[in-house]
């Protein structure tokens, strides 16, 4: 067990440097087209690990909770758009990837509580935003 927690840390520690470089990474671009791609490319993945992530705590809860995360998340999505909307028709990249990457901590942070028994439904139906 020992052993597993060890690695376990290990792992979330990587994945954080990874993210933290990769989004630092977009900074050496100099041409807005360059550093647009880098973040949508960032956008992206950060979108796929959200979605990963809500399925994985979704999973655990009973039926009237998946219902209300269903709604907190759509909420949430709402907010999204909104808030990383530079002007109707287009958004903001930088702002999506940044805004995924809390709701996406929020959300592993609630399936860990989860997991271990302390599973509490007025956080997972709260706005975290």
């Amino acid at each position: 067990m020992k052993n597993f927690v060890q690695l376990f840390v290990v792992g979330v520690i990587v994945l954080m440097y990874s993210a933290v470089f990769a989004e630092g990474d977009c900074d050496k671009y100099k041409s807005s087209y360059d550093i647009t791609y880098c973040y949508c490319k960032l956008f992206i993945e950060s979108d796929k690990e959200l979605n990963i992530v809500y399925k994985e705590l979704k999973d655990g809860l009973k039926e009237e909770m998946k219902k209300k995360l269903t709604d907190i998340q759509r909420d949430w999505m709402k907010y999204r758009d909104n808030v990383c909307q530079d002007k109707p028709g287009t958004i903001n990249v930088d702002c999506n990837y940044k805004v995924n990457k809390e709701r996406t901590e929020y959300l592993r942070d609630r399936s860990r509580e989860c997991k271990t028994g302390n599973c509490r439904d007025d956080m997972i139906s709260k706005k975290s935003w």
